[in-house]
């Protein structure tokens, strides 16, 4: 029987294959220590840096270790030096990326250590064969980082928390609790105190949610469409007593907030909602945020590359899970086709974890004594696709679209309870939190004569001759127009003006009014008032002349917004004084500022009329105080009102 020969040392052909085979592993062993050693050392930093952020494992893999890897390998095929300095550098710009310029210098500690292990391990590698034992070691190094929980500042504030979700209804969240859907709402719950939130009978939210904030009505409060600005209070808010008082408070996504007011201290934060004219925030460096989610005024210097913006949003707290969402969405419209619904309700969720992240990190780092946020995504996403959830009287609902967006409305419900539990992460077990909302939602149920119709708020202005002088914005089936003229008697003026012009249109030929309207404190909130038909080729004659029926009214068989406010919104009390709460199932939203204020014990309004959902409350123990409206008057930007108007269309509320 033949016996097969083997090849042994002394064959050349034998041993030289091995010691390629030797090389090979080595080399691949010598690259893979390298990589590991330099991107735990990267996330380390990072991490200490920026400690919320880090929170999404494929992100980590793909920046810390595989971009990296790729990087060090292609300058390694030049030369082994070159690949072994990029790896060592890597931990410093992450640092850049990640730190800010307040951290502490101690940082720097933690990229020199990796330089010096990374330059340790290549050394240690050149002169051994096999790195099997330094391989080991720079795993568990990757795993002790990647694993280990970081030490946390015990969190101290805020003391109380009031977070607004525009257009939440309880109708939608009861059930979503009930299947376990809303998690941290469902804890706050628990042992909370809930209620429901009578709106204004506008349902108009730059009023409510400024009534919310000061505790008075419209008349009071002077704000009464999205075309005022912070100098048209005519009492402070719950803030500016705070900012009087020389308290600790911060406010982020707030209508009205801008700009941040003078003489803010270390704590306190103002992020204006993106509808401020520019990115003047508070801290400044967090100008990223209008910069990523308003649109962009022509001419302004704050607009920047939406990459170097995405940087900045990392420096300062956007988590990499949400900005992998926002890069994902960029080039899936990039390379692909979204249609308008599929990419609504997607920025909407991107908004809500972003403006969370945000949020979140203004809590960690400057530590106010009051907190504040207004999520209004809810409410956009609400209007777009409650045909969806309640296909009922929406002839142009499809099977197929009911598939696709029936979950849509419940699916940023989840997003917000989601970015919910991410505050509650931050705040102490013994703080007062306060969770409201303008108004609910409910499918929209105003046809006229059989079809949905929205008033062309700027083609009736320009009609008017008044598109210059008068603000309009659409509301549901609702328009509100208010002259923006500052003396007193050349607004009463144009009212009466408006009045008799709107009061008097009608079809030609017939008498009856085609609009209903009421005066609403500085605004004429209008409507088109029911029929059962509307002529074909109808005109409507308007201030002495006659338009077309459809130049001034958009008439469709299907509803574009299919939700509508609805007067019943959200009240919920979690916290310490959710035991001495008011048993009550119905409060108004005047009752929130006091009930704040009772929870922070600063002194009660004479011109609210509201009173506070805690018990143990009189009369004779209430300390009463001014609430100052913001002193200084601020210019506005020349084109404020054409980009406000942009968004406002954008937005839904101009058509």
């Amino acid at each position: 029987m033949e016996r097969r020969s083997h090849p042994n040392h002394s064959d050349p052909d034998a041993a030289e294959v091995r010691g390629n085979r030797r090389r090979r592993g080595g080399s691949a062993v010598f690259w893979w220590v390298v990589v590991a050693v330099s991107g735990a050392t990267s996330l380390l930093a990072a991490r200490l840096a920026n400690p919320l952020a880090i929170d999404d494992a494929l992100a980590v893999a793909l920046l810390f270790f595989a971009v990296p890897a790729v990087a060090v390998l292609i300058l390694g095929a030049f030369h082994r030096l070159l690949g072994v300095a990029s790896a060592a550098l890597f931990p410093s710009g992450w640092l850049l990326v990640a730190s800010d310029p307040t951290d502490s210098a101690l940082l720097w500690l933690v990229p020199v250590i990796g330089a010096i292990l990374v330059a340790v391990s290549a050394a240690r590698l050149n002169r051994r064969s096999s790195g099997l034992g330094v391989a080991a070691v720079a795993a568990l190094l990757v795993a002790a980082v990647f694993f280990t929980p970081l030490p946390s500042q015990p969190p101290l504030t805020p003391t109380t928390l009031l977070i607004g979700i525009d257009g939440a209804t309880w109708d939608r969240i009861d059930p979503l609790v009930q299947s376990g859907r809303l998690p941290n709402l469902e804890r706050l719950m628990e042992d909370g105190r809930r209620a429901r939130l009578r709106s204004l009978q506008s349902m108009y939210s730059p009023q409510i949610w400024s009534t919310i904030a000061t505790g008075c009505l419209p008349e009071i409060h002077g704000i009464w469409d999205f075309g005022n600005t912070q100098s048209d209070f005519k009492v402070g808010r719950l803030w500016d007593r705070m900012h009087l008082d020389g308290r600790s408070w911060g406010v982020c996504g707030w209508y009205f907030t801008w700009p941040p007011p003078e003489g803010l201290g270390a704590n306190d934060f103002v992020i204006p909602s993106t509808l401020a004219p520019d990115a003047s925030t508070y801290p400044p460096e967090y100008a990223f945020y209008w910069q990523l989610w308003a649109r962009e005024h022509p001419g302004k210097s704050e607009t920047v590359a939406y990459g170097v913006a995405a940087l900045r949003a990392f420096k300062h707290g956007a988590r990499l899970s949400t900005l992998r969402g926002a890069f994902t969405e960029v080039v899936a419209r990039r390379f692909g086709q979204r249609e308008f619904l599929e990419q609504a309700w997607r920025d909407r969720s991107i908004s809500a974890d972003l403006q969370s992240d945000v949020f979140c990190e203004l809590i960690r780092t400057r530590r106010p004594e009051f907190a504040a946020v207004l999520m209004n995504q809810v409410d956009k996403v609400s209007h777009l696709y409650w045909k969806f959830l309640e296909p009922e009287g929406f002839p142009d609902v499809t099977d197929e679209d009911r598939e696709r967006f029936s979950e849509t409305i419940d699916r940023l419900y989840e997003a917000v309870d989601a970015n919910l539990g991410k505050v509650l992460e931050l705040v102490p077990d013994d703080a007062n939190i306060v969770i409201v909302s303008d108004h609910g939602f409910r499918a929209a149920r105003g046809k006229t004569a059989g079809r949905f119709c929205r008033i062309r708020t700027e083609n009736l202005t320009a009609a008017l001759g008044c598109a210059e002088t008068v603000f309009g914005t659409n509301v549901d089936r609702k328009v509100y127009l208010r002259p923006t003229t500052e003396s007193f008697d050349e607004r009463e003026a144009a009212l009466e003006q408006l009045t008799s012009a709107l009061r008097g249109a009608h079809l030609s030929g017939e008498t009856r009014p085609f609009f209903e309207l009421q005066r609403d404190g500085d605004s004429i909130r209008l409507q088109i008032a029911d029929r059962d038909a509307i002529p074909e080729h109808a005109r409507l004659v308007l201030d002495d002349a006659d338009y077309a029926v459809e130049e001034l009214v958009r008439m469709r068989a299907e509803a574009r917004f299919s939700g509508e406010h609805h007067p019943d919104g959200i009240f919920l009390l979690a916290g310490p004084a959710a035991a001495s709460a008011v048993r009550s199932d119905s409060l108004h939203v005047v009752d929130v500022a006091p009930t704040i204020a009772a929870l922070m014990d600063l002194p009660f309004s004479t011109d609210w009329t509201g009173s506070p959902a805690t018990q143990g409350l009189s009369t004779d123990s209430v300390e009463y105080g001014d609430y100052p409206a913001p002193s200084e008057a601020v210019p506005v930007p020349e084109d404020m009102n054409d980009a406000l108007k942009e968004q406002l269309r954008s937005m839904g509320y101009l058509e």
